[in-house]
């Protein structure tokens, strides 16, 4: 049994008196030992006190949101807010209007008082625009712009409004081969990649599973109440998974598990049907691996006893065996046997 997932655990990091825009996560909940994780890990400690624009690139689910959030908190703007955008979930026509307000009667149906967008809302404190890579050309030079002059103007304003802002930006897709097919302008790219970093799959660093799934069922084991254990066999299973989804698919199954267990103790069997079928395949293939060994070492001592019998004759050992002298030779060959034995 695996007795970690059943001891009670320091509490996950979260700030519950702070505004709205406060983070959540610090860089001690960057879970795991792998060399390529501490790599990434130690360039956001560098990158949290420059105060420079940081682009996170990673696949989807490996926390690159946890990142940008772990250097907000360690930064000299940790007192101010952090604002995050999620530049793929706001249609287009609404992203400005979104990142830099709107003034009042600026469109059908804007409220009376106007809106303040989320640039101002991050003055002092930190912006961070999720996907990036799926923001549209036109919003792009808007974008730069406001970059460039640390200033915005709102959607039918006339003024431009200073603003004070930290900016770390994130993205799974390519945006250095986007660049070079004019799907994200470059001079962009160049604002946005002060400092890059670059999160590692978790297919990548397997030794970075184990104690992931430990501490996260011990924060759901915790958060739900309730008291689960994982086995060995269990963490085993879930430690040769190749993770597709990264930590969010992790911490999604983790959940499930706990929410489902009507046991003490979560069992192999008790596993989703993906991570069972994972290992089944990998078991299917190890039992594959082991019998192709013993046939060869059959096959071998076969050939080694035809060329015995018939004192090295190669020609005669063919026609014993039932093969051609071709496919002989080419057994002899492959197991370093044609020194033992003499042409006829």
């Amino acid at each position: 049994m695996l007795e970690p997932t059943c001891k009670p655990r320091a509490r996950l990091r979260r700030v519950s008196d702070a505004p709205r825009w406060a983070t959540r996560y610090t860089f001690a909940d960057l879970v795991g030992p792998s060399r390529a994780l501490a790599h990434a890990r130690a360039l956001a400690q560098q990158a949290a006190q420059a105060d420079c624009a940081v682009l996170l690139l990673g696949e989807s689910g490996t926390g690159k949101e946890l990142f940008a959030q772990a250097m907000h908190h360690a930064s000299p703007r940790q007192a101010g807010p952090f604002v995050p955008i999620d530049c793929a979930a706001i249609p287009n026509e609404l992203l400005e209007a979104e990142l830099f307000g709107y003034a009042p009667g600026a469109f059908s149906g804007a409220t009376p008082e106007g809106k303040p967008g989320k640039f101002a809302l991050a003055h002092g404190g930190t912006v961070f625009l999720d996907e990036i890579g799926e923001m549209a050309l036109e919003m792009q030079a808007k974008l730069l712009r406001v970059l460039q002059e640390r200033q915005v103007v709102r959607l039918g304003g006339l003024a431009p409004v200073p603003v004070d802002y930290r900016v770390i930006a994130a993205t799974n897709r390519p945006l250095d081969a986007m660049a070079t097919h004019g799907q994200f302008r470059r001079d962009l790219l160049y604002r946005l990649d002060v400092m890059r970093i670059t999160i590692p799959p978790l297919c990548e660093r397997p030794e970075d599973i184990r104690p992931l799934v430990v501490e996260y069922w011990a924060r759901k084991s915790r958060e739900l109440n309730k008291v689960v254990c994982l086995s060995e066999a269990a963490l085993r299973v879930m430690e040769q998974y190749p993770w597709p989804g990264n930590v969010r698919e992790v911490v999604n199954i983790i959940e499930r598990l706990v929410v489902s267990a009507t046991t003490g103790v979560v069992a192999p069997e008790d596993l989703p049907p993906a991570l069972r079928q994972t290992q089944a395949v990998r078991m299917s293939t190890h039992t594959m691996v082991h019998l192709a060994t013993a046939v060869a070492e059959v096959e071998r001592h076969t050939f080694e006893e035809a060329l015995r019998q018939t004192q090295g004759d190669h020609r005669e050992a063919a026609r014993l065996l039932g093969i051609s002298r071709a496919s002989f030779y080419r057994k002899l060959q492959r197991y370093g046997l044609r020194q033992r034995g003499r042409p006829r």
